[in-house]
């Protein structure tokens, strides 16, 4: 079965961890502990669950940010994503008129990371496994790791660049 998707829904879910100065430190002096919380629905019934965690308010901006991705989403199939994982997440990450917000960092990132984990999530669920089962289980060729920008950490700072940079 190919598990079309048919409905991305997002939700703002929020903690009011400020009222007891949970989670607070010199930064953050009212954290609200919050998630944007993505269900996909599928054709057969079958769902993805994602989220990602933000801080109070801006959650609102991550679900519109979410919102916005909803039509890159519903209407492919499981199959079609998965095949080219890498291809679906350039799509998400590469819209010209959304990526001036942030493809590798901001709230573009959040939104996908949401979208990718309910993805995971879906495709896990497809194959009747627990997510960590499905990943063992890949061959190294399904694995793929972007390294158009790479972090490293050296004894002086962290070190940011392309491949061929560092």
């Amino acid at each position: 079965m190919l598990h079309k998707i048919i409905n991305l829904t997002v939700r703002d879910v929020r903690f009011p961890t400020s009222l007891e100065q949970h989670g607070s430190d010199a930064m953050h002096t009212d954290p609200d502990y919050s998630a944007a919380y993505v269900v996909l629905d599928t054709d057969s019934g079958l769902k993805g669950f994602g989220l990602t965690f933000t801080l109070g308010k801006g959650t609102e901006i991550v679900v519109c940010a979410i919102q916005s991705l909803a039509g890159l989403v519903v209407g492919k199939s499981l199959q079609e994503i998965v095949s080219n994982f890498r291809g679906f997440y350039r799509l998400l990450t590469s819209d010209g008129q959304m990526r001036w917000l942030g493809p590798e960092k901001g709230v573009i990132h959040l939104a996908t990371a949401a979208v990718l984990n309910a993805v995971w999530d879906l495709w896990a669920r497809a194959e009747s496994k627990p997510l960590w089962k499905l990943l063992v289980d890949m061959v190294k060729s399904d694995l793929w790791v972007s390294f158009r920008r790479l972090w490293l950490h050296s004894g002086s700072g962290w070190l940011q660049g392309s491949r061929s940079d560092l």
